[in-house]
């Protein structure tokens, strides 16, 4: 037989169920905001993170090349004159001073030709002098016979004239003076025939001499360039510096033209710079560079820019005063200095721009405990700062290492290190 329940029994166990059901409905609550905040946040040490503040002053536009050590004054030694190699008195790296002889050579065929050439000047000179010894003579004895044809013709001239007065007077037939005045005819003729002869030999002794001096001088002027061949087979450095290139051995045979050393003046250096096309609108000669070497800091300038592109890319001179501990055909990374700009909020430069593609950050809370996902603007980089122009102030203290870690969470929970 069925017992009635009591009403207030039948109250107490709806009781019991409505509550049991509130505290499971409570437990789930818990339990989702549990999972959700796990799900939006990540839990860090401060150890593990870089923070930085953001700042307010100026940011320099720059960008980041390779360089090389170039020396201002480099020589390629070259041989003007071949010959087997005899002697050498310097090898790579050694110091020289201008005008020391680097290498001996030596050549048979310059010699032989240095005495031909010399039995060839003497001969030719001994023809000039012969030439002109020849040449006075003829002019002297021209000048005697001109002078017996002047005084010859003097006598001639006063028999004429006395036997023109005596036939005139009729003292004399008129056959002596025809024959007194064929005599001066003659005579005048002879005297100016001498005269003439003597004015054409004399133009060409003069002539033949000229050219006689011209071929003396020619084969003196071959006898010097040979002895000066002679004298290039001593090869002689042209500037003081430093051999970084020489290749030879004993008895090598060096023709004309060929390579001997490379010298280069290591107390004056320039870098050389390649620079990606990309700036070549921001470059401008005059424009500050810097390198930092051993931790200190030097202030370049770029004094060229090259005006032809290979690879993409433009050769650019910097020039100043390059550190000694540089070496030649040494690299070395240098910043080039293109803007300026002033009173901007900026923040270092890092992989989180790159993991937040420049648009959010992770900025802390005031008591460092946490950091929260915010939207940002960014604007000017250079190779160290980044431009703030929206979403973040002066002072702000931002988490600048990689985000990658994070895995993109809301919320970032800072714990201090153990």
């Amino acid at each position: 037989m069925d017992r009635e329940i009591p009403a207030k029994e039948r109250v107490r166990k709806k009781l019991k169920v409505v509550l049991l059901v509130a505290v499971l409905l409570l437990i789930l609550i818990v339990v989702q905001i549990m999972i959700s905040r796990s799900l939006k946040s990540v839990t860090v040490h401060r150890s593990d993170i870089l923070i930085a503040k953001v700042e307010r002053g100026r940011m320099e536009g720059s960008f980041s090349a390779e360089a090389i050590v170039t020396p201002i004054s480099t020589y390629s030694v070259e041989a003007m004159t071949g010959g087997r190699i005899e002697a050498i008195h310097f090898k790579p790296g050694d110091y020289v001073k201008k005008g020391e002889t680097l290498i001996k050579l030596s050549n048979d065929d310059l010699k032989l030709n240095l005495l031909a050439q010399e039995a060839s000047v003497t001969d030719q000179a001994n023809n000039l002098s012969n030439a002109r010894i020849l040449s006075n003579q003829s002019r002297l004895s021209q000048k005697l016979k001109i002078a017996e044809a002047l005084n010859a013709l003097k006598r001639e001239r006063r028999n004429f004239t006395q036997k023109t007065d005596l036939y005139r007077q009729g003292y004399i037939a008129q056959e002596e003076f025809l024959v007194a005045e064929e005599e001066h005819e003659i005579a005048e003729t002879r005297y100016s025939y001498l005269q003439e002869e003597a004015r054409t030999d004399s133009l060409f002794r003069e002539q033949q001499l000229l050219q006689l001096e011209g071929a003396v001088n020619q084969l003196q002027l071959s006898l010097r360039q040979i002895r000066n061949r002679i004298n290039e087979l001593d090869v002689k450095a042209p500037m003081s510096g430093q051999i970084t290139e020489m290749d030879l051995k004993l008895g090598q045979i060096i023709g004309t033209g060929s390579s001997i050393a490379v010298i280069e003046d290591d107390t004056r250096y320039y870098l050389q710079a390649k620079v990606d096309q990309y700036y070549l609108g921001r470059l401008s000669v005059n424009a500050i560079a810097r390198i930092r070497v051993q931790g200190e800091e030097t202030v370049l300038q770029v004094v060229k820019i090259h005006p032809r592109l290979a690879n993409d890319k433009v050769l650019v001179d910097i020039q100043g005063d390059i550190p000694k501990t540089l070496k030649s055909g040494q690299s070395i990374s240098v910043d080039i200095i293109t803007d300026n700009l002033e009173d901007v909020l900026y923040l270092p430069q890092g992989q989180y721009l790159n993991d937040g593609g420049g648009h959010w950050v992770y900025v802390l809370s005031k008591d460092g405990k946490r950091a929260a996902r915010r939207a940002v603007k960014t604007g000017f980089r250079n190779i160290r700062e980044v431009e703030v122009l929206d979403g973040l102030r002066e002072g702000e203290e931002v988490i600048t290492s990689s985000y990658k870690v994070l895995k993109d969470k809301e919320i970032v929970r800072i714990k201090e290190a153990k």
